[in-house]
């Protein structure tokens, strides 16, 4: 029992050591999934005081220096000063929501290569303080009472005259305590001690399989390191040089990619299995690798040369690319059956074939890709109509209709067709004097912009008329100005530059009549006013849905 130590971590301590890199998260451990809410409901019960769980660390020895090299991140490594005094095991996205609301955007990045631009932000009433909070990825539109946590935590709102203005001392004193007692809250901690990696990995297994599940990558690369030493590093540099190419693969991608390979399924636990079974050599699995690792490049190129995605950013889900891989490794062919590719890709984007139970639809999958044909490209045809009807389903013979284009942005299959629209018609940035081809913008640099502006539309008189004739709640008017149809991708700068604008104004100066054909512009000037919002959104959707239509008509 001695080498197992229970503690307290306090908040801030917490916050601390993770920013020094005294605490760092092992390359085993997931990416970040947890989504707003989650974040929301952590920070709501922080406040209110409950418990939310116990975290636990691992003390690498001495002897571990070599291992805990080959696993730690790579920003972390670069980052930090020296190794990590502990590994965290359990309560990865508890910390990581935590940083969140007290560290920059742009900080969490160096520390987590991985935080992409929706993290949520947490928005908190100064007036109900802290009842009542919002987490949202989009923090355009929220003005006082509402306040960024962040600001709230961190003491960035005492400063502000708005704040200071409509507060009085009691007010900011009530808000300062409750602050100060968020910042002390103790989470129990756990440190494992003098263990061998071997039975640390057996721990992070039986740990992570209680409540919620992973999904498994994490557990059996746990089990697999010890045999097959440096394939964390291996997997580092690759995904590093994925980066470079603005294609972003999770470590479970990766393992899916090799255990497909090497196994004809995508169940990493059989990988695994095999592994120890049949006591395959790190040669034997670096084979395997480097097959994968071709399969993986060959398959990115067919999806920029063919359809013009030059990152994932905006893919709903990857998972499909796992067969993809698969059937580009056992091809013996030269040439690749590309329209099947580019069906069997397109139409699970449509059906939300991997929206649910990934591992279901995988052995689904993988039975119609080992078991139905005689040739793998047979197989691949076979899964690729399958795959077409369910999109059929969905979305009635294929064909895309105005109302289909809506709902909020985050892995919604409409905004991935619509970068891919835009850049069939090459369509470029709002700039002078030359505009840049979207091509030629850093995906990082791309940003969604409201084409009628979040502020513009909560402030200008016209616009609010919108509103109060349909009864919408604020809630409810926040989500149709977020919605889809009121996007297009800029550059960082021209989105910033714009600002607040109103539509009929910037769209008459800055863009030209083919700039705003590329991007779906309605071409009917009377739709750019605030009044007229609720049919420029019709107009949009309906130029997007036919293009749309057009777009897949090959893939049916």
């Amino acid at each position: 029992m001695a080498e197992l130590m229970p503690t307290q971590r306090s908040i801030s301590d917490l916050v601390r050591q993770f920013e020094s890199g005294e605490i760092a998260v092992p390359e085993i451990q997931r990416d970040v999934v947890w989504d707003t809410d989650q974040v929301k409901q952590l920070m709501n019960s922080i406040f209110r005081g409950y418990p939310c769980g116990s975290l636990i660390f691992w003390e690498p020895r001495e002897s571990d220096k070599s291992l805990v090299k080959s696993m730690i991140r790579p920003e972390r490594l670069k980052n930090a000063e020296r190794l990590p005094r502990y590994f965290l095991l359990d309560g990865q996205q508890r910390l990581t929501a935590l940083a969140s609301v007290f560290l920059t955007r742009d900080r969490l990045k160096k520390l987590l290569a991985e935080i992409e631009e929706d993290m949520p932000h947490i928005f908190i009433n100064l007036k109900r303080f802290p009842e009542d909070t919002e987490a949202t990825t989009d923090p355009a539109g929220y003005s006082f009472p509402w306040f960024q946590l962040q600001h709230v935590l961190t003491g960035g709102y005492e400063s502000q005259k708005l704040i200071r203005q409509n507060c009085d001392e009691k007010e900011l004193q009530r808000i300062k305590d409750r602050v100060q007692l968020f910042r002390e809250y103790q989470f129990p901690v756990q440190i494992i001690q003098d263990r061998h990696y071997e039975d640390v990995a057996e721990i992070f297994a039986r740990v992570n399989s209680m409540g919620t599940q992973l999904t498994g990558a994490e557990i059996h690369l746990a089990r697999i390191v010890p045999y097959w030493r440096g394939i964390t590093r291996h997997f580092r540099d690759y995904r590093a040089a994925l980066r470079t190419r603005n294609y972003d693969m999770d470590l479970t991608f990766l393992m899916r990619a090799i255990t497909a390979i090497e196994c004809d399924t995508a169940q990493i636990a059989k990988l695994v299995a095999r592994t120890k079974k049949e006591k395959l050599g790190r040669n034997h699995l670096n084979r395997t690798w480097r097959t994968a690792r071709r399969a993986i490049d060959r398959v990115i190129r067919t999806l920029q040369n063919e359809l013009n995605l030059d990152n994932s950013k905006y893919f709903p889900s990857k998972n499909v690319l796992i067969p993809l891989v698969y059937y580009v490794a056992r091809d013996k062919n030269k040439t690749l059956a590309t329209k099947h590719m580019l069906r069997l890709f397109l139409c699970s984007q449509f059906s939300q074939r991997y929206g649910g139970g990934a591992e279901t639809a995988f052995r689904k999958d993988f039975r119609i890709m080992t078991e139905y044909g005689s040739t793998t490209r047979k197989n691949l045809e076979e899964l690729a109509d399958t795959v077409a009807y369910e999109a059929k389903q969905y979305y009635r013979g294929l064909k895309i209709r105005p109302e289909h284009i809506s709902g909020p942005s985050s892995k919604n299959v409409m905004l991935l067709v619509m970068y891919v629209l835009m850049r069939q018609r090459e369509a470029t940035d709002w700039e002078s004097p030359k505009a840049r081809l979207l091509q030629e913008i850093e995906p990082a640099e791309i940003h969604l912009h409201h084409i009628f502006p979040f502020n513009f539309m909560t402030k200008d008189r016209q616009a609010k008329k919108y509103p109060e004739e349909k009864r919408l709640t604020p809630a409810a008017y926040r989500a149709e100005l977020n919605d889809i149809a009121n996007l297009t991708f800029v550059g960082k700068q021209t989105n910033s530059r714009i600002g607040d604008q109103a539509p009929s104004q910037y769209l008459a100066q800055e863009t030209t009549r083919e700039m705003r054909r590329a991007h779906f512009i309605p071409e009917e000037r009377t739709l750019w006013l605030p009044e007229r919002y609720g049919d420029f959104m019709v107009a949009r959707r309906k130029l997007i849905a036919e293009a749309a239509t057009r777009m897949i008509k090959p893939f049916k």
